[in-house]
């Protein structure tokens, strides 16, 4: 998959001014870090947010505001994955939460992504939707994506009645009736069981 991070992407440490380890902002195309209370977790989730579709394209911006925990929670998926391909101690950290500076945040929606995954829904897809690649018109890609699997949109134009439901509510509402209909209740089953069991300590 081609990654495009911004031009001029930079990383800073700072002196702590609120409860965040880190932070991405993508006007200034800074990563910043605060003081030394943060690790590889935290530089990998914001790396994910500078290249991230949802924030080289300003109308996405919204989006991200406004399902703010959907869009941490891909995020932060995919920061476990690449510790989980690349730093398998890291890894362990993050889901056991043994150290509190990297542990998994997000932890209901990161589960939602997981269990998909093992599903429905392979991580190379999430990706097409998630990184952000100039040569393509995310709009078109995110239309690709809900066709594929037969869905409503979930985070650009909801259905009318289901306006105010949060993205992550929608999206596992759809997954459960996909499951459902096209593999059957057995899977249903599963994915729940993943959705819902407690994190390998």
């Amino acid at each position: 998959m081609e990654v495009s991070p911004p031009e001029n992407l930079r990383a800073v440490v700072e002196p702590r001014r609120s409860f965040a380890r880190g932070s991405y902002d993508p006007i200034r195309r800074i990563i910043t870090l605060y003081d030394n209370d943060w690790c590889r977790k935290m530089f990998i989730h914001e790396l994910f947010h500078a290249i991230s579709a949802f924030s080289q394209i300003p109308e996405l911006r919204k989006i991200a505001k406004l399902e703010r925990d959907f869009v941490e929670g891909l995020t932060e998926f995919f920061t476990g994955y690449v510790q989980y391909i690349k730093y398998r101690e890291c890894y362990s950290a993050w889901i056991k939460s043994r150290y509190p500076v990297c542990a998994i945040s997000y932890e209901k929606d990161v589960k939602l992504f997981g269990a998909t995954a093992q599903v429905l829904i392979p991580i190379s897809d999430f990706a097409k939707i998630y990184v952000y690649n100039p040569n393509i018109d995310w709009y078109e890609q995110y239309r690709g994506f809900l066709d594929n699997y037969d869905m409503e949109d979930f985070l650009i134009n909801k259905p009318k009645k289901k306006r105010k439901w949060p993205s992550r509510t929608l999206f596992e509402n759809m997954i459960v009736k996909i499951l459902r209909e096209k593999v059957g209740e057995n899977l249903v089953d599963e994915f729940r069981d993943l959705l819902y069991e407690a994190p390998h300590k």
